[in-house]
């Protein structure tokens, strides 16, 4: 069914439930569009996602929005951009609750048709990206190609999208496909450092072509899926399942910029994004370090 900013629910409990149907639905970008349009005028000031969640941040990310009052479900949805914000962070960031949901709602009819949306809205020209949506003026400087770039449900598509018609790179013997790089005996914590610094590899050759960027994301693609594989002795389960969980993460949006070079993306834009997914891969492992015996 698709969700409109009109299928508003009047009670609080039914609003949680709806935002977390909603955060997972590629319509996203249409009710942001619509509930801009609604409150292009709004004369309060404008609030961050931060100063929205406060200190429900983390309980979001962890268990949904039941954790968000009533007040803080009207901000967002007052200022929607930062739902859009809020689907970034889930994709990046969101525990096992958010992952479930995604991979329920992946039946075959869903995949074929969010395939065929993800690949409109990556496909987008400039010009496009770049034209004021009249229906919708207080969120004209958001770009379409990035809108599709960040929905959350394209982890669960991307790699129907592009890996059943084509291998990725082989991985030579780099990162967390280099030899040995997940067989150390070593505590848990330096173990994850390691892998750190395993991951800190990618910078270690430039990516100065379109052709090189991709060649490098397959590759650092593959050392995710080498990672998801691997029993990780050295860890407690615990740290397993969030490591495995985090890697899950980190591949599907690995296989969004993927699919964005392979629809024309900027060159730029993409090198640099990819640089900013593995400075926040790498700062993940090291702060998870610090929480282990």
């Amino acid at each position: 069914m698709m969700l409109t900013a009109f299928d508003l629910p009047e009670e609080t409990d039914e609003l949680q439930q709806w935002l977390d149907e909603l955060l997972i639905k590629p319509e996203l970008i249409s009710v942001v569009s619509q509930l801009s349009a609604v409150h292009a005028n709004a004369s309060d000031t404008e609030l961050s996602l931060e100063q929205i969640l406060q200190e429900q941040a983390d309980a979001v990310l962890q268990q949904g929005c039941r954790e968000l009052s009533s007040q803080q479900i009207q901000q967002l949805l007052t200022h929607p951009a930062r739902l859009l914000e809020l689907q970034e962070r889930l994709f990046l960031e969101g525990g096992a609750y958010w992952q479930d949901r995604i991979l329920a709602k992946s039946d075959a009819a869903e995949v074929s048709q969010s395939q065929q949306w993800l690949q409109d809205q990556v496909g987008e020209t400039q010009s496009a990206e770049e034209k004021t949506v009249q229906q919708a003026p207080a969120y004209k400087t958001v770009s379409y190609r990035k809108i599709g770039l960040l929905g959350f449900v394209s982890a669960a598509l991307i790699l129907l999208a592009v890996f059943l018609n084509q291998e990725p790179a082989p991985a030579p013997g780099w990162g967390w496909n280099r030899p040995g790089a997940l067989t150390a005996d070593v505590p848990a914590s330096e173990y994850l450092n390691k892998l750190a610094d395993s991951a800190e590899e990618w910078f270690n050759k430039p990516t100065d072509t379109k052709a090189a960027l991709e060649t490098r994301l397959k590759q650092f693609r593959a050392g995710c899926e080498t990672l998801i594989n691997a029993p990780h002795p050295q860890l407690s389960a615990d740290d397993r399942a969030w490591l495995v969980e985090r890697c899950q993460i980190w591949a599907g949006k690995l296989d969004t910029q993927i699919v964005a070079l392979n629809q024309g993306a900027d060159f730029k834009t993409a090198d640099a994004e990819a640089d900013a997914l593995i400075r926040k891969l790498v700062d993940a492992l090291r702060t998870r370090a610090t929480t282990v015996s």
